[in-house]
């Protein structure tokens, strides 16, 4: 791999991630048209990115392109959320006496919100 690649890689990486974070901000903020604005320059930047590579025939696999872009960016569901190991107020109501319970609750705050 050349250092352009990797380089590449790397700056679709942070893409990818600041895009995810704006998308959970505008998704808990739906009225914030900053947020909104960032989500839809990111996908612009990275739909580009995608065709360009696309069209020299490189892997999306690769450069970390091969998501559903307007799925992850332009809904407005949550980002990356799946079922919790366990509902969150059966956690909730044991956190006080359990420490596990505790962590459990915060990664699951941390993971949904």
């Amino acid at each position: 791999m050349s250092i352009e690649q990797a380089i590449l890689q790397e700056w679709i990486r942070e893409m990818l991630e600041n895009a995810r974070q704006h998308q959970r901000k505008r998704v808990r903020q739906p009225s914030n048209e900053y947020e909104g604005g960032a989500v839809i320059a990111y996908y612009e930047m990275l739909n580009s990115l995608r065709n360009t590579l696309e069209a020299f025939g490189l892997d999306l696999r690769a450069y970390g392109l091969d998501v559903d872009l307007e799925e992850e960016l332009l809904s407005l569901r949550r980002v990356g959320r799946r079922k919790p190991l366990r509902d969150i107020r059966t956690v909730a109501g044991a956190w006080k006496g359990n420490e596990e319970a505790r962590r459990e609750l915060q990664d699951i705050l941390e993971r949904e919100w």
